[in-house]
């Protein structure tokens, strides 16, 4: 008998019978086919694993025009979690969840005046998808009793002009000294090249 997933299982009465093994055989293929289309689906179903092609079913859903050549697969991914994630409304530490998860943890600054009930959120504006992706997700977003700010944070280069200055001090000692020092001292200023942060906050 052949030794196939289906023709282990039979009892050894089958043993020998041509039909058996062609019927064994063809089963056994459909059977391993069939795993790897469940497989398959299993994997669409989470958008983390999901293919290029489910994805864009997904972002129809969501309106959603994404542009393959300037956002990944991985920013794509992040951002269908974060608008399946809105929900009205929500709290701040809602708010900052969804910013970690489409941004990442260390990539914007928060700051909370509990007084007021106002966030600040500030961001680095380098990325132009990601930042109306982070405008479009806050616009979406009502947090509970908070208002809710965003600054961009842009760093620039400073050359400062500067000199080189070099001084020089000698001290002689008399004549019947009979081994004469020196001693010299020297101060030098080079080029100084400083960056500043700038950051632009809502009117």
């Amino acid at each position: 008998m052949l030794d196939n997933r289906v023709a282990r299982n039979l009892p050894d009465i089958y043993d020998g019978i041509k039909e058996t093994d062609e019927l064994t055989e063809t089963v056994a293929v459909e059977l391993d086919n069939l795993d790897v289309a469940r497989k398959q689906v299993e994997i669409e179903q989470f958008i983390m694993t999901a293919s290029e092609k489910f994805l864009r079913l997904r972002e129809r859903g969501y309106d959603i025009l994404a542009d393959p050549t300037t956002e990944s697969l991985d920013f794509r991914r992040r951002r269908l979690i974060v608008r399946q994630s809105t929900r009205l409304p929500v709290t701040q530490r809602k708010v900052h969840e969804i910013l970690t998860e489409l941004v990442g943890h260390s990539n914007f600054e928060e700051y909370l005046d509990a007084e007021i009930c106002t966030t600040t959120f500030v961001f680095d504006a380098t990325d132009a998808t990601l930042n109306r992706e982070i405008d479009l997700t806050l616009e979406q977003i009502i947090p509970l009793n908070m208002d809710l700010k965003v600054a961009r944070r842009l760093m620039t280069n400073l050359f400062l002009p500067s000199y080189l200055s070099t001084g020089s001090e000698i001290t002689l000692y008399p004549m019947n000294i009979d081994n004469l020092e020196s001693y010299t001292q020297s101060n030098s200023l080079v080029g100084v090249q400083t960056a500043s942060t700038i950051t632009l906050t809502p009117f």
